[in-house]
């Protein structure tokens, strides 16, 4: 290898990256600083971690193997993003900068050049890696979850890892004890990192066992089927082991969890489940993929197959329990990527004129797609053209109104004695408490939780103890109607007077964001026995089982 061909590839990652951090400071710096929910979930601790390496290692250590041990949302996944912590410090920008170095760029790169190299043939034209790389690196369902805040295309990186040895030794039957250990490690990692990719690792691992199947038959191979045997054994010792060693206490506990019961305010009809995932993806790249999936038949692209399967299992599986957010549906878009590939392979391997052409329409879709979902003069812009951009865009999160946020966080500081404590009956991007909490984190000691979500938390009725409360009219919530009951009857009663709301006067008004005006509430006598037995029987119309407390 000359030295040209030694710097081509690191070359290509540090030009990848520079150009994705430009990219994030962009993107970071249309955003109004306020997150909330899982938006902040990893941000705050990638803060949390960063301070306590910073003053004690020894106790970091510690606490990190607790956590992974114990904690289904372990700071695992941050331990290679603390450098940056460490550097740069702890801003938005510097989180967003570390995922895409660490973990963003690597996965496009691997992708690309996995599906680049089964999808290219003796006459595919030299250029073509361009522009796949171009086409993985402005893959926007990597991005949106990275650019929300939400690291789990880290797992993508140990899935791309175990696809790559499963599809290296045919499926475990070259090599099956290497391959086996090493694919078992990449797949243990994913969960490690993020818990719900074992639904990841369930549909490579069945995708994986009916090709391997598949391959036995097409070559008559049968007594290969031994080694693809030994070689699962191995993986899933691997994993079993792993699990045990590191992370027994929550093995337990999922074992002993119905996350179908858990997340059921979650979940809806399949129908909207898949419309939900295809508006994360434009029309255009949706076509490239349908392309791409027939050439890989007609070529026998036995990769891309056994990929897009992959991803239509894990689908089919995760959908059981919840609907697929951003972050979940990253290793399903990861998967249709080596399609996507061999529709650009061949559009830019056609002759003359027409692979020209076809260069800068493959070029276009992916930059436009990009422009689009994550930029709002992109969105603006295109508009017309809608279909050249994810549905589901992702813009910068801003605020309408934020001068009135503020008012209200000061007129709760102001109001409130040191044994004060308020709630907050709204669960959605408009108002939570966990807005307002992320707005002034100073208020955290005041704030009595609210149920978030009826099948996961239940109503908590000491928010009815709570001196202040804020409501908003039309009410707000997150998920589909129906699955926050505990937020949208109380948020009534308030708005109406009627019920423990008549213990309450209103004090302030409050335009907030899309419409919505937002109401402070103050307890004026405390709520009695028999308001406490009404709410609760309605709630009861929906869930029997909930009790009315002691009061």
């Amino acid at each position: 290898m000359t030295n040209r061909n030694a710097s081509y590839w690191p070359a290509i990652y540090i030009a990848s990256t520079l150009l994705g951090v430009l990219l994030a400071m962009l993107y970071v710096n249309l955003e109004d600083p306020v997150y909330y929910w899982d938006f902040a979930g990893y941000f705050d601790r990638f803060n949390e971690q960063g301070a306590l390496l910073s003053n004690s290692p020894a106790e970091w250590l510690n606490l990190l193997h607790t956590s992974i041990a114990t904690e289904d949302y372990s700071p695992a996944i941050l331990v290679p993003l603390l450098p940056f912590y460490l550097i740069f410090g702890g801003s938005r920008f510097s989180y967003i900068a570390a995922t895409v170095t660490v973990y963003l760029v690597p996965t496009a790169f691997f992708i690309a050049r996995l599906s680049y190299r089964e999808a290219a043939s003796e006459t595919a034209s030299p250029r073509a890696w361009l522009f796949v790389w171009i086409a993985a690196f402005f893959y926007t369902p990597f991005w949106a979850p990275s650019l929300r805040g939400l690291p789990d295309i880290a797992g993508c990186m140990a899935i791309v890892a175990a696809t790559y040895f499963l599809w290296k030794s045919k499926f475990l039957t070259l090599d099956p004890v290497m391959s086996g250990i090493c694919g078992g490690a990449y797949l243990w990692l994913a969960f490690m990192l993020r818990r719900w990719y074992a639904y990841a690792v369930i549909g490579l691992v069945i995708s994986a066992a009916c090709f391997c199947l598949l391959q036995a038959v097409r070559e008559r191979s049968f007594s290969s089927l031994g080694k693809a045997v030994l070689g699962g054994t191995c993986a899933m010792l691997v994993v079993i082991a792993a699990a045990v060693t590191f992370q027994q206490p929550l093995m337990l506990k999922i074992m002993h969890t119905s996350y179908a019961d858990l997340y059921g305010g979650y979940r809806t009809a399949f129908v909207s489940q898949v419309g939900e995932v295809g508006s994360r993806l434009s029309y255009v790249n949706w076509l490239l993929i349908v392309i791409g999936l027939c050439v890989s038949l007609m070529r026998r692209n036995w990769f891309a197959l056994f990929c897009a399967v992959a991803s239509v299992l894990t689908f089919l599986l995760f959908t059981r329990t919840q609907n697929p957010e951003r972050h979940h549906s990253l290793p399903m878009f990861l998967w249709l990527f080596p399609a996507y590939a061999q529709a650009i392979v061949v559009m830019v391997s056609m002759p003359g004129r027409r692979s020209r052409w076809s260069s800068i329409a493959v070029t276009a879709a992916a930059v436009l797609a990009f422009w689009g979902t994550f930029f709002p003069g992109g969105h603006r812009l295109l508009s017309p053209v809608s279909f050249v951009f994810a549905r589901e865009t992702t813009l910068p999160l801003r605020l309408d109104n934020l001068p009135e946020y503020k008012r209200l966080i000061d007129d709760l500081a102001g109001r409130m004695r040191p044994e004060d404590r308020f709630s907050v009956f709204a669960s959605s991007p408009v108002m939570s408490d966990a807005l307002l909490y992320e707005m002034n984190k100073d208020i955290l000691p005041f704030i009595n939780w609210t149920c978030q979500v009826d099948s996961r938390d239940r109503f908590r009725p000491e928010t009815l103890k709570s001196k202040y409360i804020v409501a908003t009219d039309p009410p707000v919530v997150h998920l589909q109607a129906g699955a926050q009951l505990c937020i949208t009857i109380p948020d009534r009663h308030l708005i109406q007077g009627e019920g423990f709301g008549a213990a309450y006067k209103r004090v302030a008004t409050y335009q907030l964001s899309e419409g919505v005006t937002g109401y402070l509430y103050e307890q004026v006598r405390p709520v009695s026995r028999a308001e406490i037995d009404a709410l609760y029987g309605e709630f009861r119309t929906k869930y029997p089982d909930w009790t009315t407390p002691a009061w």
